[in-house]
């Protein structure tokens, strides 16, 4: 168990692998990380990211609505200037300066960026005390995973010497004879929880597709349909219930081999293979993979598995980039992260182009604007939503909620 207080330097440790330890070990307290005057405080409970704070002003709440157009200067007149971020909110709250959904939404947004800029550092000290506790109640909707996942990418190549000499080709091939989740990541079935996760991040490490991006598009393509399983593999052995079915299952197939070879496992990433794609793949080939990439998609973002969702969307729009809806639903996947939001836009725009009577696909334009504080034209691409589509609720709630901003 971690003890109470703990401390060291980044450069020693980077914060993922701290941020790591407190998620696996499921410890409640305060981390906190200075560098030069930076400050930041993360509060986590049980493992879990609730909450973080920092002085740099361009991160504070204040200034987060400011740079991204949700209030005005004059609007901001209205508040108090010197009170937490917490406290601030309840304020704007209290004078309805903007509805809850919107507030919500955009205060997670700012905490998100705290979390992934302090995840940047690689120099300063941390300190962590888990006897200090966050007295508000916070309810965030924080993707503590992506974050972890996206700073494992980031991390520099220059630093990971090993990473440099990788050879995707043997991996992908290790992947295909996998016969397990286990095998997938390369850990024991007795393996923990924080094994599980060190694994996980150590693929993401060496072979995220990100990390190949100047290399041949087909291998982009191999290694994010690969990773969309590896994250299956993650997501299904994490959770207690979910592995304790899987583990059911592989113990039936050791019984019953003939049985079980007919019958798909759940939540086997069946439709996902990692297959070779050669030059002389047919176009009704690619058409099938991609609409099982799609629908496996689809499949997994009804489950709330967004990464699994991403990867395999992605697969899909690079199999059959004139097909609408897997360029819409990819974009709506990227929409999501900060990073990608640019690369979002295009392929939305890309999937209006192909279908532009799409009220569904403007929508999710509109909501990309918003996010990105482009209110205008949000606004414009959701009352085009709502003529392409007059009886769309969701659309004309969309266009209310932006006129309300």
């Amino acid at each position: 168990m971690m003890r109470q207080r703990m401390n060291g330097q980044l450069s020693e440790q980077p914060l993922a692998q701290i941020i790591q330890e407190i998620s696996a070990k499921s410890q409640s307290g305060r981390l906190r990380v200075e560098h030069e005057r930076v400050k930041i405080a993360a509060w986590f409970d049980q493992g879990r990211f609730v909450y973080a704070a920092c002085n740099l002003r361009e991160l504070r709440l204040r200034g987060y609505l400011l740079r991204t157009g949700l209030l005005t200067a004059q609007q901001l007149e209205r508040c108090p200037d010197d009170a937490s971020d917490l406290d601030f909110a309840e304020t704007l709250a209290a004078k309805a300066l903007l509805t809850p959904a919107v507030l919500e939404h955009a205060h997670a947004k700012q905490v998100t960026d705290i979390l992934r800029f302090a995840l940047s550092l690689q120099q300063g000290a941390w300190d962590f005390d888990s006897r200090s506790r966050l007295n508000e109640t916070v309810n965030l909707n924080i993707d503590l995973d992506a974050l972890l996942l996206e700073a494992a990418r980031r991390m520099p190549a220059e630093s990971e010497p090993d990473v440099i000499d990788v050879d995707p080709e043997a991996f992908l091939q290790r992947l295909r004879g996998a016969d397990s989740y286990y095998d997938i990541l390369g850990v024991e079935t007795e393996a923990s929880p924080e094994t599980l996760k060190s694994a996980y991040y150590e693929l993401a490490r060496r072979y995220h597709p990100d990390r190949f991006r100047k290399t041949e598009p087909t291998l982009v393509a191999r290694l994010e349909s690969a990773f969309a399983r590896i994250t299956q593999a993650y997501d299904t052995l994490r959770d207690d219930s979910l592995r304790a079915s899987y583990n059911a299952k592989l113990q039936a197939r050791k019984k019953a081999p003939r049985a079980v070879d007919s019958t798909p496992v759940v939540q086997e990433a069946a439709s996902t293979p990692i297959v070779d794609s050669s030059p002389a793949e047919t176009q009704a080939s690619a058409a099938e993979r991609a609409a099982n990439d799609f629908k496996e998609g689809y499949a997994a973002l009804e489950q709330g598995q967004r990464t699994i969702a991403a990867g395999l969307f992605a697969s899909a729009a690079r199999l059959m980039p004139n097909e609408a809806r897997y360029r819409a639903y990819y974009g709506h996947m990227l929409a999501a992260q900060e990073n990608t939001r640019r690369v979002a836009e295009a392929e939305l725009q890309a999937a209006i182009k192909l279908d532009p009577a799409n009220a569904e696909y403007r929508m999710m334009l509109a909501q990309l604007f918003r996010d990105l504080g482009f209110i205008i034209r949000a606004r414009a691409e959701a009352e085009r939503a709502v003529a392409a589509d007059p009886n769309n609720r969701k659309a004309r709630d969309l266009l209310r909620e932006l006129k309300g901003v």
